[in-house]
């Protein structure tokens, strides 16, 4: 097996495992009302906040699956950038949300997945040169 060729697989690896990793940070965000730190929501009663958080992912499920294909076939370089980029910031964007009080990711085992995705996207990065 060729080194091109190893990396493509590791490329498609760790990108299947950022998503797993994102999935599951975000089951554990919908089980722990993570719609309860965006502020443009508070007025709205719980059960519509929770609706608009889960409506809202679709969407988002339904580009990771997009996303998943190019990866695959090696179809979208700057899309496979900006997405790794973008798991970086969202990691970011938890550590900075600790100082909120509506923060809901108190624990280290919501942290696991959010750093699990922030790494793999890391290791992406590193391949970049064989995508």
């Amino acid at each position: 097996m060729t080194a091109s060729l190893e990396a493509h697989n590791l490329i498609i690896l760790f990108t299947f495992l950022n998503v797993i990793f994102l999935w599951i940070h975000e089951l554990d965000a919908s089980r722990k009302g993570e719609w309860r730190m965006f502020g443009f929501l508070s007025g709205l009663k719980e059960n519509m906040q929770r609706n608009f958080y889960l409506f809202a992912h679709i969407p988002l499920l339904l580009f990771t699956i997009y996303y998943l294909w190019t990866v695959i076939n090696f179809h979208n370089f700057t899309l496979w950038i900006i997405w790794n980029g973008l798991m970086f910031i969202h990691l970011l964007i938890h550590l900075y949300a600790k100082r909120w009080k509506s923060n809901v990711f108190k624990s280290s085992s919501s942290f696991i997945f959010i750093y699990l995705t922030a790494i793999t996207a890391f290791i992406n990065l590193l391949l970049s040169n064989y995508y």
